[in-house]
């Protein structure tokens, strides 16, 4: 068989892949190098689309003329009219101040306290670094005696026996206690950079509320009529995928944070506010995030020697079960919900390319891609299906 035809549109296959994957790595370099731009709007488009509901709602209420009334009769009636119909604009500075006082109140109230609670922490964490020579002891003798009973009385091979070695439990026990102490510095500080920006994408949510909807509707009168209901259904599955999942995980990490602090204040255990702080947040973090909910406030409550430490974790358990096979749904309910397998792919992804950041959004990031991949299969398929049938057929009589 003649291949030589094939050549020229081989070469050119292979010069468009060494093309595109160069591309893809150049690009991937210039979105790197502004990934804390990118971040700062993204942050700020995602809280848009939180407050957007809010904002509607105040724009479409309507004041009754006796709450009006005082209004009126001190400062006119142009003041009175346009709280009476609240305007767009009128109805996003409302929403902005309110959240910047309630940010600003909650900063100013919650940071001394967190810092404060954290150095109580980490005294304790000191403090039980004093006895850890002797746990160690104690955790060697218990593995020693194991390892015996299993080799004399039980005649077993000691090749056979899995058990940890003595130094290899005091590298184990300090390794984990010097990582634990850093990755609650690294949240603490993680949070605490978090807040330094928060104004600037506070106000760029506003300037995103403000144009956003004009600029969508410009960009919409661009696209051709035969693919505007797809873009529009593309849109919207967006916002119910992404805004869902998002407004879920922070109504869940706000309710699971509360209640740490509550249970702990209930149960007489230090630093209840720094725990809840970094459990919630911690909550953020898709599939993992509920295993170390439950395990900071374990540590917490160990290294304090709390005797109500059980009861602790008993109360935990048992709502962390609840909120996640009862309420959770219910607060992701918008949310689309993708397979397993994709999760996965997605948080790793995430986490590689991203930090902890990617590691947040990659499930609604990929909720997002799933959801428009099946809007645009099902269209696709029904497309394919009209051009099928013939004009002038008719269905079949029975």
């Amino acid at each position: 068989m003649d291949r030589r035809p094939l050549l020229p549109g081989a070469v050119a296959v292979m010069l468009a892949l060494a093309l595109a994957i160069y591309l893809i790595e150049k690009i991937g370099q210039a979105l790197l190098s502004i990934s804390n731009v990118i971040l700062l709007v993204a942050l700020a488009w995602i809280l848009t689309l939180m407050l957007r509901p809010v904002v509607n709602w105040i724009h479409g209420l309507t004041l009754s003329d006796r709450l009006i009334r005082p209004l009126r009769e001190r400062w006119g009636d142009r003041l009175a009219d346009r709280l009476m119909h609240p305007s767009y604009g009128f109805s996003i500075f409302v929403v902005y101040l309110l959240l910047l006082a309630v940010v600003s109140v909650t900063v100013l109230a919650l940071i001394p306290l967190v810092v404060e609670q954290t150095r109580q922490l980490v005294i304790a964490l000191q403090q039980q670094a004093n006895a850890l020579p002797y746990l160690i002891q104690r955790i060697t003798e218990i593995v020693t005696n194991t390892r015996d009973f299993l080799v004399t009385q039980l005649n077993i091979d000691p090749a056979l026996i899995v058990l940890p070695r003595p130094e290899e439990i005091t590298g184990q026990i300090t390794g984990f206690a010097s990582n634990l102490l850093q990755a609650g510095l690294s949240v603490i500080g993680a949070v605490a950079a978090t807040l330094g920006q928060l104004m600037l994408v506070v106000f760029l949510s506003a300037f995103i509320m403000i144009d956003g909807k004009e600029t969508t509707q410009n960009v919409l009168r661009l696209v051709p009529r035969q693919y505007d209901a797809t873009v529009r259904e593309i849109l919207r599955t967006n916002e119910l995928a992404f805004t869902g999942f998002i407004r879920g995980t922070a109504l869940q990490g706000l309710i699971f944070g509360v209640v740490v602090m509550m249970l702990m204040t209930i149960f007489n255990i230090g630093s209840p506010i720094a725990v809840g702080v970094m459990t919630g947040t911690l909550m953020l973090i898709p599939v993992v995030g509920g295993v170390l909910g439950l395990l900071i406030p374990l540590l917490a409550a160990l290294l304090q020697s709390s005797p109500n430490t059980v009861w602790l974790m008993i109360c935990l358990g048992v709502f962390e079960l609840i909120m996640f096979n009862f309420v959770a749904p219910r607060l992701i309910s918008q949310s689309v919900k993708i397979p397993s397998l994709l999760v996965i792919l997605a948080i790793t992804l995430g986490w590689q390319l991203m930090g902890f950041w990617g590691f947040v959004f990659a499930v609604p990031i990929a909720a997002v891609v799933y959801s428009i991949g099946f809007v645009i299969l099902e269209r696709t398929v029904r497309q394919h299906e009209r051009d099928a049938t013939p004009p002038n057929a008719e269905p079949p009589r029975g």
